[in-house]
Formats: C-alpha cells, structure tokens, sequence
C-alpha cells in the first residue's frame, strides 16, 4: 500500500508542481484509508484532504493523524432532516432542521478546535432534486436552499452565527487555550 500511494502522490505532485508551481495540492479526499495511505500524502501533499461524513469530528477517532504535522480540509460533510418534504436525509440524518442547524455548528465547532483542521467544505449548497439527481437518484435534503430557492433559515442562522466564532476557537485550541 505505501509504495503504491508513494507513486500516486508523488506521481500527481510532480506533475501539478511542474505546471503550476504556486498552487497548493489538496491530496484525495479520503474517505477510506490506511495509516500507511494518508503518512505518504503528508509527504507530497500540501494539505490532507477528507470526506467526514458524521454528526462531529471526534479527536479520538483522528489518531490516523498522530505525529504528523501538516493542514488537514474536509472536502465534504452535510446533514439532513426528513421534516420539510424531502425522502432523504442523506449520509448523516438528524430529526428536523432545528437538530440540523445544531449538529451543524457542533460538527463546525469540532473542526475548529481540532490543531490541525483548517477548514471544512458543505457537500451541496442545494438540496438535491425530489425526484433524483441523474446517474444515481440521489435525493437528500442536504442543502442550505431546497431546490426552489427557499432558504432552510434554521441553517442559515446558525451557520451565520458559529462561522463569526470559528478563527477565535481555532487560534485558541492553537495556543493552548489562550486565543492570541
């Protein structure tokens, strides 16, 4: 597996930093991996990448990251509610769009008091279509907006209001605490 991820990385690394050599390369998104996978992307990535498709991000469950010091994004997480009309939740469901809008900023929260994390990226700025979206079907209430438009307000304010607190929280997990 190492000598494998060794030639995928190094091979995408060189190429990108050949043709574009003031970009960063943002690695894979994992979403299934090895210890052995993700110590060879710190190697020849500028920052891991993951999808965490769960209700927070757990400290206990990142010791894959044990020892190595390089930024970590998430490419994708969403949450879902089944309360105005869709038939999906999606990957990580929750009762309604009040119990969304709180696993969001917890989810939120627990990226940003995590030393290594430096960001995180919602899947879907709009629900998915009712009926499906082509190829697969998929049809979860994943969105900020329903696929009219309409804003989930419940989510919109509460990510308004933990997206103000997130640079504070994570300078201050940083710094032991002391939030300068």
């Amino acid at each position: 597996m190492t000598e494998f991820a060794t030639r995928y990385f190094r091979t995408i690394r060189d190429a990108l930093k050949k043709d574009d050599p003031h970009h960063l390369y943002l690695g894979s998104r994992f979403s299934g991996y090895t210890r052995e996978e993700v110590l060879v992307a710190a190697e020849y990535t500028d920052v891991i990448s993951f999808n965490i498709y769960r209700a927070r991000v757990n400290p206990a469950d990142w010791t894959v990251l044990d020892g190595i010091d390089k930024p970590v994004v998430i490419g994708e997480f969403h949450m879902g509610a089944l309360d105005r009309g869709m038939f999906h939740t999606g990957l990580v469901s929750t009762p309604d769009q009040a119990a969304r809008a709180a696993m969001y900023q917890d989810y939120v929260r627990s990226v940003a008091d995590h030393p290594l994390f430096v960001g995180y990226h919602f899947f879907k700025f709009n629900d998915e279509p009712l009926t499906g979206r082509p190829r697969d079907g998929e049809n979860y209430n994943i969105g900020f907006t329903t696929v009219t438009d309409s804003v989930y307000r419940e989510l919109v304010t509460a990510a308004k209001a933990v997206h103000s607190e997130v640079y504070t929280r994570h300078r201050a997990r940083a710094n032991g605490g002391t939030g300068n």
